[in-house]
């Protein structure tokens, strides 16, 4: 009877690790892809080739809860795009312009031919200050032109160009409306006073230059009318610089004096320190070259800079009507035309003292009492009836 328990007992053990090694092998087939599943029990197909469809992609299985044999799903991680750098805004183009040497260049073969020229005379820089005129006045070509008639050494000084000899025949090729001065700064050298030679910016220097400058901007303002004096801009030499600062004080002074308009071209070219400025904003809002190497000549956008400065007054006497009348002849002070035509002159009034203490009296009154002051007869607050210079009223017949 016991060894048949223990025959027993031993097939009853061989069942069970049959079982537990057929449940090994089907969990780890569960994560084999399907075809292998299927091939479990090849062993009781025929030997014959059978045509099979294309397994099916699986959905990675859901994890319903933690089993040591159960695979578990496997996660692509996301691919990264390369980051796209912003494109910059690329600068705008800078209109360009076309300087003509005379009115009648400007219209040759033109349908709508402007009506206006802006003459610009003077020296090198001169010349880019025109092209940059021209550049702003692109959009207006058709009825405003620039033209140039510039020679690059001249100045103020009659050597080498005398530009009271030269701008007759410049102003009668132009036909300006508007004539911009640009000269001064190649002034600075000797001054023949008599036998001997002044050095520059001594006091006797700017006494025969300022009166050098009134004779030209004289002659200028009789032919032309309407003139503009263009001042000196820095340059990257401090020491010359300096000197041109001292020039403009000469032109602007002496610009005054004769009624011209004075075109202050020093603030757009320094930084805040006054220092002088090679790089900077320029009239479109972007960032430019503005001068050359050499530190003295105006790239493209440089020019149209100063050309910046100056065009506010052409604007401004491009819409008065009419010519500017001559003023006084500054080179001779004591033979002023407009004096000689209206007879001597009418000695000046000398004011009250007692009517100045009275009117002093009627302004402390309004600023401090708050009274205002008595109306006077035919004023503004005069509300008196009748009114000054009314006829009276015609009697009714009876």
């Amino acid at each position: 009877m016991a060894p048949a328990r223990s025959k027993a007992l031993r097939a009853g053990l061989a069942v069970l690790v049959a079982l537990v090694t057929l449940g090994l092998a089907l969990v780890s087939d569960a994560g084999r892809p399907a075809l292998a599943q299927a091939d479990f029990f090849s062993f009781l197909r025929p030997p014959a080739t059978v045509p099979r469809a294309a397994p099916k992609p699986q959905r990675p299985a859901q994890n319903s809860g933690w089993w040591p044999f159960q695979p578990q799903p496997q996660y692509e991680q996301p691919q990264q795009l390369p980051q796209q750098q912003p494109k910059r805004p690329a600068a705008p183009a800078e209109p360009e312009g076309v300087v003509y040497g005379s009115a009648d260049a400007a219209v040759q073969g033109k349908r709508a031919a402007p009506n206006q020229f802006i003459l610009v005379i003077g020296d090198r820089l001169a010349a880019q200050l025109a092209q940059g005129l021209a550049d702003s006045y692109a959009p207006d070509r058709a009825r405003i032109a620039v033209i140039d008639n510039t020679a690059d050494d001249s100045g103020y000084l009659p050597t080498p160009v005398d530009w009271i000899t030269r701008a007759p025949d410049a102003i009668a090729a132009g036909r300006p409306s508007v004539t911009v001065v640009a000269l001064g700064s190649e002034d600075l050298q000797p001054i023949k006073d008599g036998e001997a030679f002044v050095q520059p910016l001594t006091e006797r220097w700017l006494e025969l230059y300022g009166k050098r400058v009134d004779e030209v901007l004289t002659a200028l303002r009789d032919k032309a009318g309407r003139v503009i004096v263009t001042g000196l801009a820095p340059v990257a030499n401090t020491a010359l610089s300096d000197d041109y600062a001292k020039l403009n004080e000469v032109l602007r002074t002496r610009a005054a004096r004769a009624g011209l308009a004075f075109a202050n071209v020093w603030d757009g070219f320094v930084d805040e320190d006054g220092k002088y400025l090679a790089n900077g904003p320029a009239v479109d809002g972007q960032r430019r070259r503005l001068r050359f190497n050499d530190g003295v000549r105006f790239t493209r956008a440089g020019g149209r800079k100063l050309a910046f400065f100056v065009q506010k007054d052409i604007n401004r006497m491009l819409e008065e009507p009419g010519k500017a009348q001559p003023g006084p002849d500054l080179a001779n002070p004591g033979s002023s035309r407009p004096a000689a035509l209206a007879g001597p002159p009418v000695p000046a009034k000398t004011p009250d003292p007692m009517a100045v203490s009275a009117g002093a009296k009627a302004a402390s009154r309004v600023l401090k009492d708050g009274i205002a002051p008595a109306p006077v007869r035919g004023r503004a607050d005069d509300f008196s009836w009748p009114p000054p210079n009314a006829e009276p009223a015609a009697t009714a017949p009876r």
